[in-house]
C-alpha cells in the first residue's frame, strides 16, 4: 500500500503531459490517448527495472503476501478520512450542479468547455481562450483536463463534473498523500499511517479553503498532490523511513511528480522546492557524518557540497523568475506577526476557528520528533511553511515579503492552505504516540491486576482495538467541530441564491433556457463580470468574453462599449459582423466584485432600437441583434 498514494499523482502527470503533446501529433484530447500514455509510462518503468536487473522490484511484482494488521488499519484510516472529507464537501456544495460564485470560476468552467469544444487541453495553448489577438502564454491546465475527461466519460454537465472531480481529489488524493508522507517520516507503527488518513479531514485550511476562496482549483489540485511528492523527494534522497524501495521507483517518482505539480500549478512545484530544502541539507549532513565515521576521505563530501551549493543557487534563481508578474501580487498583510504565529499553533489561519484537538496532537508530534531526533528535516519543513505564512500575512518589509512570498502572489490564503501538509503528519505522530502510551499503561496495569486477582481477560485485544477506537470516538467530534464555519462559508459560496454574486437564480434560469432561443453555433455578447459569460460553460454557447481578465480584439472592444448603438452606428455593425455576434445577454450592472468595468454597450433595454427581446427572467434579459441584418 506504500506506493498506492502516488498512483493518482502519476495519473495527473500522465494526463497533463499527454494534453501538451497531442496538439503536436494533430490528435484530439480524449481518454484514449491518456490511457495509452499511462501504459507507455508503465512499460518504460517496467523495462527500466528489468534492464537494470532490479531484483527487489522483480520479486515484489509476483509476491502476494497476506495483509498485515498495519495494512488493515491504514485502509480503515483512509476510508474514515476520505468519507469525512466527502461528507464535508457534499455539505458545502449542497447541490451537485451548484457552481462556485467567485471571480476565478468564470475562467475555470469556461476552460473546461473550451477543451471539450476544441479538443485541445494543452497548458501551452489553453490561454488562447482569453488572449484575444495576442499569443497565448502558459497556463496550468491539468485540473481542467481532468474535469473535461469526467464530462466525456460520464456525460455530466460541467458544473457537476467539476464538483465530482473536486470531491475525488480531496477525498482520495489528499489523504493518501498525507498517509504516504507520514509513513516516510514516522517510525513504523500500525496506527500512525491510519491516523494520518483520519486527521487529513480535520483542517479547515485544506482542502476546504481553496474550494471556498478564489476559487483556486489548479492550486487545490497541486497541494493535494504535494504530500506524495514531498515523500517521494525524501525517498529520492534516502532520508525517510521507507526501506526496500526498488531503484527505479526511488529515482523516478520525485522527478515525475515534480513535473506533474508544475503542470497542475507552478505554485505547487515551488511549494515542493521550499519544503524540500531541509531534505537536501539533511541528506548532505548525513552523508558527511557517514563518511567521517567510516574514516573515508572528504573528496566526495566536497563535490557533493559544491553540488548542494549549486542546487541552492538554482533554487534562488528559480525563485526570482518562476513567479507571477509583480502587478498581480497585490495582496496586503492581514494581521500582526503574533497573530500569525498563534494561527499556526492553533491551526486556525485566516481567522478560522481554532482546531484545539488536532493542534494539541500536532504539538505533541513535534515534541516527539524533536526529542527522538529522528527525521528532524521535517521539523525544518514545518518551520519553512510557518515562516512563509508569517511573512506573507504579517510582513511589513515590502521588498523582503515580495522576494520571499511573491511566488504565491503574496496571497495569505495560498500559504495558509500549505500549513496542513506539514501539520497532518505531526498530528498523526502525536496521536500514535498517545495511543502507544495508553496501551503501555493499560498493559502494565493489567499485569499488576492479573497478579493480584488472577484475571483471565484478553489485554492485547483491548489494547489493540478498544483503546484506539475510544480515542477515535473522542477525537472525531473534536476534530470536525472547528470545520463548521468553513463548511458554512463554502456552502454560501456555492449557493445559487437570488442575490448570488456571480450568477443569480434568475440568471441561471435564463442560461438554462438558451437552448430554446440561441442556435448552437451562435455567438453571444456577454459581460464576464456579471456572470453572463458563464453561458459558454453552462449552455455551450460561444460568448465574446470567457474570463474577467480576458484580452479583447478591436471588434469585441467596440461591442463592449457601443453595441447598443448598432442601429445608428455603422461601425458597430461592422464589429458585429467581424465578431460574428447575433445575440446579447444583459445581466445588469451588478459585478462579482462589486466594481464597474464598463461594458456599457451591453446594457440594452427592451426599447433599444435594433434589438429584439427574446426572453427575460427577472432582470436578466436575452436579446437578438436585428440592427445589422
Amino acid at each position: 500500500m506504500t506506493f498506492l498514494a502516488v498512483a493518482p499523482a502519476l495519473s495527473v502527470c500522465a494526463a497533463a503531459c499527454t494534453a501538451i503533446v497531442l496538439p503536436f501529433l494533430r490528435l484530439s484530447w480524449s481518454l484514449g490517448p491518456v490511457v495509452v500514455a499511462a501504459l507507455v509510462l508503465a512499460v518504460v518503468l517496467y523495462g527500466a527495472s528489468y534492464l537494470t536487473r532490479d531484483k527487489l522490484a522483480m520479486r515484489s511484482r509476483w509476491r502476494f503476501e497476506r495483509p498485515k494488521a498495519g495494512t488493515y488499519a491504514a485502509v480503515i484510516g483512509f476510508l474514515i478520512g476520505g468519507v469525512s472529507i466527502g461528507i464535508q464537501l457534499v455539505d458545502a456544495f449542497d447541490r451537485p450542479d451548484n457552481i462556485s460564485q467567485t471571480f476565478d470560476n468564470v475562467f475555470h468552467l469556461n476552460a473546461i468547455r473550451y477543451i471539450l469544444n476544441t479538443g485541445n487541453g494543452s497548458s501551452l495553448s489553453i490561454a488562447t481562450m482569453t488572449s484575444g489577438d495576442n499569443p497565448p502564454s502558459f497556463y496550468p491546465a491539468a485540473w481542467h483536463d481532468l474535469a473535461s475527461l469526467v464530462v466525456q466519460i460520464t456525460g455530466a454537465p460541467i458544473s457537476v463534473a467539476a464538483n465530482i472531480l473536486n470531491i475525488c481529489i480531496a477525498a482520495v488524493v489528499w489523504p493518501l498523500g498525507c498517509m504516504f508522507l507520514t509513513r516516510a517520516i514516522a517510525r513504523p507503527s500500525a496506527y500512525v499511517v491510519a491516523a494520518a488518513g483520519i486527521l487529513a479531514a480535520g483542517f479547515s485550511a485544506f482542502p476546504l479553503l481553496l474550494l471556498d476562496f478564489g476559487v483556486l482549483y489548479p492550486n487545490f489540485l497541486a497541494l493535494s498532490m504535494l504530500p506524495a511528492a514531498l515523500a517521494s523527494v525524501a525517498v529520492f534522497f534516502a532520508v525517510g523511513n521507507i526501506d526496500g524501495i526498488p531503484v527505479i521507483a526511488r529515482f523516478s517518482l520525485a522527478p515525475i511528480l515534480a513535473l506533474g505539480l508544475a503542470i497542475a500549478h507552478p505554485n505547487g512545484m515551488m511549494s515542493l522546492i521550499a519544503l524540500s530544502a531541509p531534505i537536501l541539507l539533511a541528506s548532505y549532513v548525513c552523508y558527511w557524518v557517514r563518511r567521517k565515521n567510516q574514516g573515508a576521505g572528504y573528496g566526495r563530501v566536497v563535490i557533493l557540497g559544491a553540488a548542494l551549493v549549486l542546487a541552492l543557487v538554482t533554487i534562488v534563481v528559480m525563485w526570482k523568475y518562476i513567479r507571477p508578474p509583480a502587478e498581480t501580487a497585490t495582496w496586503a498583510p492581514v494581521q500582526s506577526a503574533g497573530q500569525a504565529v498563534g494561527e499556526i499553533v492553533t491551526n486556525s489561519p485566516m481567522h478560522h476557528a481554532p482546531a484545539w484537538a488536532v493542534s494539541a496532537l500536532m504539538l505533541l508530534g513535534l515534541a516527539v520528533v524533536a526529542r527522538s531526533r529522528h527525521n528532524l528535516w521535517f521539523v525544518g519543513s514545518f518551520l519553512v511553511s510557518a515562516v512563509l505564512f508569517v511573512v506573507v500575512s504579517a510582513g511589513t518589509d515590502q521588498w523582503f515579503r515580495n522576494a520571499l512570498t511573491g511566488v504565491w502572489y503574496n496571497d495569505s490564503y495560498r500559504l495558509a492552505a500549505l500549513l496542513p501538509t506539514v501539520a497532518v503528519p505531526f498530528a498523526a505522530i502525536g496521536l500514535a504516540w498517545l495511543i502507544r502510551r495508553i496501551q503501555l499503561s493499560w498493559l502494565s496495569g493489567w499485569e499488576r491486576g492479573r497478579r493480584w486477582f488472577g484475571s483471565q481477560s484478553r489485554p492485547k485485544t483491548v489494547s489493540a482495538l478498544v483503546i484506539p477506537a475510544g480515542l477515535l470516538a473522542l477525537f472525531l467530534p473534536l476534530q470536525t467541530l472547528p470545520l463548521g464555519g468553513e463548511i458554512a462559508s463554502a456552502h454560501n459560496i456555492y449557493s445559487t441564491a437570488p442575490d448570488a454574486p456571480l450568477v443569480s437564480r434568475d440568471e441561471m434560469t435564463l442560461i438554462d433556457e438558451l437552448d430554446n432561443y440561441v442556435p448552437q453555433n451562435a455567438t453571444i455578447a456577454a459581460n464576464p463580470w456579471t456572470g453572463a459569460a458563464m453561458a459558454f460553460a453552462l449552455a455551450d454557447r460561444n460568448t465574446t468574453s470567457k474570463h474577467t481578465l480576458a484580452a479583447y480584439t478591436p471588434s469585441v472592444l467596440m461591442l463592449n462599449d457601443r453595441l447598443k448603438d448598432a442601429a445608428s452606428d455603422p461601425e458597430v455593425c461592422n464589429a458585429v459582423h467581424t465578431a460574428g455576434v447575433g445575440y446579447a445577454l444583459n445581466f445588469g450592472t451588478k459585478e462579482v466584485h462589486g466594481g464597474d468595468h464598463g461594458f456599457k454597450g451591453l446594457l440594452i433595454e427592451n426599447t433599444t432600437p435594433g434589438f429584439q427581446l427574446l426572453a427575460q427572467v427577472g432582470e436578466a434579459k436575452l436579446f437578438k441583434v436585428t440592427a445589422c441584418g
